[in-house]
């Protein structure tokens, strides 16, 4: 089996063993952010790509925050309104 018949199997993709994923490279990485991400790496007892893509995923579910906001339903009894919510929220953001 030659190399390019492996390499797709779906749209170009390349399989994985929990169905296809991207490849993303990133480029002009400075050197003080990519010596904290692999000693964070190591830390964790990861590989720099494993701890980056868990990174990553954290970062792609803030993005969706607002939609959780939006569609927030206080427990009720709580006394949290989705005012609070949201203030809540921002102020984590600014503190970041």
């Amino acid at each position: 089996m030659s190399v390019r018949s492996r390499k797709t199997i779906d749209n170009g993709y390349r399989w994985c063993h929990n169905g296809t994923v991207k490849r993303m490279n990133l480029r002009d990485v400075p050197d003080d952010v990519y010596t904290a991400l692999a000693g964070a790496a190591e830390a964790n007892r990861q590989s720099l790509s494993a701890f980056v893509v868990e990174r990553l995923t954290e970062v792609a579910q803030i993005t969706r925050l607002d939609d959780y906001i939006a569609s927030y339903q206080p427990p009720e009894g709580s006394g949290v309104t989705l005012e609070d919510a949201a203030a809540a929220v921002r102020e984590v953001r600014e503190a970041s």
